[in-house]
């Protein structure tokens, strides 16, 4: 082991220390300096993991270097762009290629993007592109997805058969599939997201369903992603930042009277129980430790009846390394997750991408 590595085990990097030097910074807007000074002085700092301090350090020199108007060809490839993949993310998409028969610019180069990156980027679109049309209710819903959020940061796209493609507007909608067939969105009015990310999930379920009432929980930079982006795509929507009010009668009238909220996690110890009908968390609990899981599971047991989440079916909490401490395994299949015990697991399956995760689906009694 290196000094630096057995330094970085005793004294891991910290957010909050690299946003005091950067806060006052003029490329930043008056939104994520309010934001992010509220959030790293918030009980939910304390929740995240050593591997989010890493990331977030990257997320905002990118914000730095970049704006936020090219999101979608820098922070978002840490997220849920892939601009590579191993062949386990990529199974279920290859059992059966499609046979191409018409023109598509596979060979587009992305802005920001390698060349490499941009053919691998281009060619996922087009696997997804084809895996979506093989289902035609999900499919019509595509043209639906508004360009000006999806493709409004920079983000990457090939355009196929007169349809502009981006894996964020493909996979949303194979996610929005996997939780209709764990819950009917007819019965569903109310719906807290954990970890919306860029809000990609979000914009596609309120696009659908817009008589759904919506509550997203994140951490910054993505909350304020998520904000800009929802603010932009739903104009006519009464679209309030909550992260201030700590006070529970407030707080809680506040969320009715909004058509879209956005709440910090420690906010969540403050909303009336059951208010929500569906509560869902995609591609973000694996990132979390088991000690953060299990806060969150139990805040999940007092707001909903119903929670669906996918997450990594195997994988390491990376950066948990200590001196004193191993690497954190999270593996669903050994029990790594704390599931409370009056939860009834109703829905269970592979996603198609990334191939090596799962979608679950829990009726919480």
């Amino acid at each position: 082991m290196n000094l630096k590595n057995f330094y970085l085990r005793i004294f891991p990097s910290r957010f909050g220390n690299y946003w005091d030097k950067i806060k006052d910074n003029k490329k930043f807007d008056d939104d994520i300096k309010e934001i992010t000074n509220i959030f790293v002085k918030s009980p939910s700092y304390n929740y995240v993991s050593n591997f989010w301090h890493i990331l977030n350090i990257k997320n905002y020199k990118q914000l730095l270097e970049k704006g936020l108007e090219y999101y979608g060809s820098t922070v978002a490839t840490n997220y849920f762009t892939f601009v590579d993949f191993e062949e386990e993310y990529m199974f279920n998409l290859l059992k059966n290629p499609p046979i191409l028969n018409f023109e598509v610019d596979i060979f587009k180069k992305q802005n920001n993007f390698s060349y490499k990156q941009s053919f691998i980027y281009n060619y996922l679109c087009l696997l997804l592109y084809f895996i979506l049309k093989k289902n035609i209710l999900y499919f019509s819903k595509l043209k639906k997805l508004n360009d000006k959020t999806y493709l409004g940061f920079d983000d990457p796209f090939i355009t196929i058969e007169g349809i502009n493609i981006s894996i964020d507007k493909i996979v949303s909608l194979l996610d929005l599939e996997k939780i209709s067939r764990f819950i009917k969105f007819s019965s569903v009015y109310s719906i807290l997201e954990i970890g919306s990310g860029s809000g990609r999930l979000t914009d596609c379920i309120i696009t659908n369903y817009p008589q759904i009432k919506y509550v997203i929980c994140d951490i910054p930079p993505a909350i304020y992603i998520a904000y800009k982006r929802i603010k932009l795509g739903f104009p006519n929507k009464k679209v309030s930042l909550l992260i201030q009010n700590n006070e529970k009668e407030s707080l809680n009238k506040e969320i009715k009277n909004n058509d879209i909220s956005f709440v910090f996690p420690h906010q969540l110890k403050l909303i009336n129980k059951k208010l929500f009908d569906l509560v869902v968390a995609v591609d973000c609990l694996h990132e979390m430790n088991r000690k953060t899981l299990s806060v969150y599971f139990q805040l999940v047991n007092n707001l909903t009846n119903n929670f669906y989440f996918s997450i990594w079916r195997k994988t390491k909490n990376y950066y948990s390394k200590t001196i004193f401490k191993k690497t954190e395994r999270l593996d669903f299949e050994k029990g790594d997750y704390p599931i409370p015990e009056n939860w009834e697991n109703t829905f269970k399956e592979n996603l198609l991408f990334p191939s090596n995760q799962l979608g679950l689906g829990y009726l919480i009694k």
